[in-house]
């Protein structure tokens, strides 16, 4: 391993030790938080009923009613950031003991695996961002048309059947959501219909608006599962033309996209086209303005591949990849 590599490695293991650190002190100030609101209620509902009943005959938890009900809201809002903030360590705790393991181990196919780990994760919170920019929102929706509808049941069925019926669309709205979010996770088809079935399958929920006209030319692509080499070149060049197509959907501001992988000798060629109106490749890169292109780029070079882009006439990004691994 030379020594920007480790350099490399040893920031991400200094940030995720970092940002550890972080969450432990978050995760500490809420659960003081959490604690003075169960104090803060303890005290309430242990005051003497003698207290109320000089002025009325109520219970503590009648007349305290709205404050007790907003501090167990707060409590439990608390509480599921707990949850996730506890989940967040015990990922960067996996993290960093891989990598520790590869500081002690300076290989460089473990630098390789290294950097596909750190895109890998970065991919994963792409999609918890898609998730919670749509699925999440929705869901959020759906409750406030649920309340809804409870209020209009007695008064005006006519009105909750409505409300109603908008809720099943959204069900089914918000279950196709997360079915292309698993399905992005994890294309169980590649397994199971091959690699042209799949790659046909991936675009077709990329474009699922059909906003774009896009054309496909996938070679049958044999799938050798026994070997775990040839599986994961092929799931490597799903992820890249994955995030190839969803720039061109996103960034081009065009109408047509052309995605062809074809068996070339002892290469896989793998070419997107869009006829929008292209970005200065460099800038781009440079300034990190288009995440995707640093995570396709980390995947080509992991896979000892080529990349070139072309800007005439909308963007054209050209990859050869080798069958096999480099020697």
């Amino acid at each position: 391993m030379n020594s920007s590599n480790y350099q490399i490695i040893q920031t991400m293991y200094d940030e995720l030790k970092n940002e550890k650190s972080i969450l432990y002190s978050h995760l500490e100030e809420k659960r003081n938080q959490i604690a003075e609101i169960d104090s803060y209620l303890n005290g309430l509902l242990n005051k003497e009923e003698s207290d109320l009943q000089v002025f009325l005959p109520r219970r503590v938890e009648d007349v305290y009613h709205d404050d007790i009900e907003k501090r167990k809201r707060e409590k439990q809002k608390l509480t599921a950031d707990c949850d996730e903030i506890e989940k967040q360590i015990h990922l960067d705790d996996n993290r960093i003991v891989q990598l520790e393991n590869f500081l002690s181990d300076s290989s460089e196919l473990h630098v390789k695996q290294i950097s596909i780990l750190d895109a890998q994760e970065k991919e994963r919170q792409r999609i918890a961002r898609d998730l919670h920019d749509t699925s999440l929102q929705n869901l959020t929706h759906l409750v406030h048309k649920v309340e809804l509808s409870a209020l209009y049941i007695d008064e005006d069925p006519v009105k909750a059947k409505l409300e109603l019926a908008t809720v099943e669309k959204l069900i089914h709205t918000v279950i196709e959501e997360i079915r292309n979010s698993i399905f992005a996770l994890r294309p169980i088809s590649l397994d199971d219909l091959g690699f042209k079935e799949t790659m046909e399958k991936l675009i077709t929920v990329l474009n699922q608006d059909m906003q774009f006209q896009i054309s496909v030319d996938i070679d049958p692509i044999a799938l050798d599962q026994s070997n775990p080499s040839s599986y994961i070149r092929l799931l490597s060049i799903y992820r890249i033309i994955q995030e190839c197509v969803q720039n061109a959907i996103k960034h081009s501001g065009g109408t047509e996209i052309r995605v062809a992988v074809k068996e070339d000798g002892d290469f896989y060629h793998l070419c997107v086209c869009d006829d929008g109106s292209g970005f200065d490749i460099h800038t781009a890169l440079k300034k990190d303005k288009h995440f995707g292109l640093s995570v396709i780029k980390e995947r080509v070079d992991f896979l000892d591949g080529t990349l070139r882009f072309d800007m005439n006439g909308g963007t054209s990004i050209d990859i050869k990849i080798p069958k096999t691994d480099c020697d």
